[in-house]
């Protein structure tokens, strides 16, 4: 059944001031990330009614023109804000990033007969991916940051196994755990051999800078952390690399099978989580688009990475290569690991209105998470809290400049 929406945005927003006026705290968490206030009261005022239905959002049924109109006009958000080309599918389903990890085997791995993927490992989530890919096929570790630096620095290019027999080639954008992240200018495209097609889980810093999409072949990512709420996955795929799956397959992991069902979904799908998320990039789209959230993402970035580097060592993150440092989880420890100092710190900061920020068991100290419906100003606040922190307690190791 064919269904064509009578409308050119998911909802009309009033963008004339900021939602930022309204926060009680400035939430930092990794993930399910903060949400505009605009975006959570239009969701709140629909979840009884949703266009005069007289039913919820979350009771719609998937198969009723109201639905269709969220379905496709979320993806159509997305294709926009993303800016998508069109021989690229938007495919949004359950099951987050992780779920793709098997996807990406069954989907792609036919594709040559040696059974072979390539994988970089450096950090938490690229690890993960590859204990599954290994679940599935002979995973190649073309270069692993974990055994070699600890995730501060990327092994030399000249050292990287590139295996040209391997079905496609594997990575995660940002490591959220470790404050790692790719710059894609930087990323080294001229190594991987032109027929594997590159697979990249962007799922924390997705609309943060353009996607370079003559240079990719699957995009993935949770929704929540930069464009909705947690539930809703979005994979983008080439075209044609789409049909090739293997005999084991499993039906949730099958792109082809989602594309070709009715409204483009196979099962019931995540309908609040997939609401939300198109709510969300909505008001993005009406806020500036990429554009602006790209801008928001380097204010905040230099903002706070320039405090750490004048704090004299105060503040101090173990990744000195600035090239790998993330824009959006900022990592580091407080006078040297002083972790009953850091403890004070995360105390005083929940009582200052500044939660979700204590790091992973795996890179412990303070994580600072800033996707995109963090405001500019949150980082502000922030940054005086944490130098007002230097000045109750001081130490004469280190030698600040004035901040």
């Amino acid at each position: 059944m064919s269904y064509e929406p009578k409308a050119d945005v998911l909802h009309k927003f009033d963008t004339t001031y900021q939602f930022a006026e309204g926060m009680n705290v400035y939430n930092f968490s990794p993930g399910p990330c903060l949400l505009p206030k605009k975006v959570l009261d239009v969701a709140a005022s629909e979840m009884y009614n949703y266009h005069g239905t007289g039913q919820s959002v979350m009771e719609l049924s998937h198969r009723q023109d109201e639905f269709r109109f969220i379905n496709i006009m979320t993806k159509r958000e997305l294709k926009k804000f993303l800016k998508v080309p069109d021989n690229f599918v938007i495919m949004l389903q359950q099951g987050g990033a992780t779920l793709q990890y098997t996807s990406l085997v069954k989907n792609l791995i036919k594709r040559k007969p040696h059974n072979k993927a390539m994988q970089i490992r450096s950090g938490m989530w690229s690890n993960q991916c590859l204990d599954e890919l290994k679940r599935h096929c002979n995973a190649v570790v073309v270069a692993d940051n974990i055994t070699e630096n600890d995730c501060c620095a990327m092994v030399p290019f000249n050292k990287w196994n590139i295996d040209p027999e391997a079905s496609f080639f594997s990575f995660c954008s940002n490591e959220t755990v470790n404050g790692w992240q790719w710059d894609m200018d930087y990323f080294p495209w001229h190594l991987i051999p032109k027929d594997c097609p590159v697979c990249v889980d962007m799922s924390s810093d997705i609309g943060t800078y353009p996607i370079p999409w003559d240079k990719v072949g699957v995009v993935y990512a949770g929704a929540q952390k930069n464009l909705g709420t947690a539930g809703c996955a979005i994979i983008i795929v080439r075209e044609d690399l789409l049909g090739n799956r293997t005999a084991d397959c499993p039906i949730m992991n099958d792109w082809k099978t989602f594309e070709i069902s009715p409204d483009k979904t196979y099962n019931t799908p995540c309908i609040w989580s997939l609401y939300v998320t198109g709510l969300n990039v909505s008001y993005m789209n009406q806020m500036g688009g990429l554009e602006y959230y790209m801008e928001k993402c380097r204010q905040r970035s230099l903002m706070l990475w320039d405090f750490i580097d004048r704090s004299g060592g105060y503040y101090r993150s173990k990744i000195t290569d600035k090239k790998f440092r993330s824009n959006v989880n900022v990592v580091f420890r407080i006078q040297d690991a002083n972790e009953g100092l850091e403890d004070t710190f995360l105390s005083e900061a929940k009582k200052a209105g500044i939660v979700q920020i204590k790091a992973h068991y795996f890179c412990p100290g303070i994580r600072i998470s800033m996707y995109n419906s963090m405001p500019v100003e949150g980082v502000s606040y922030l940054i005086n809290f944490m130098r007002e922190f230097m000045k109750r307690y001081p130490n004469t190791k280190y030698h600040a400049a004035k901040l």
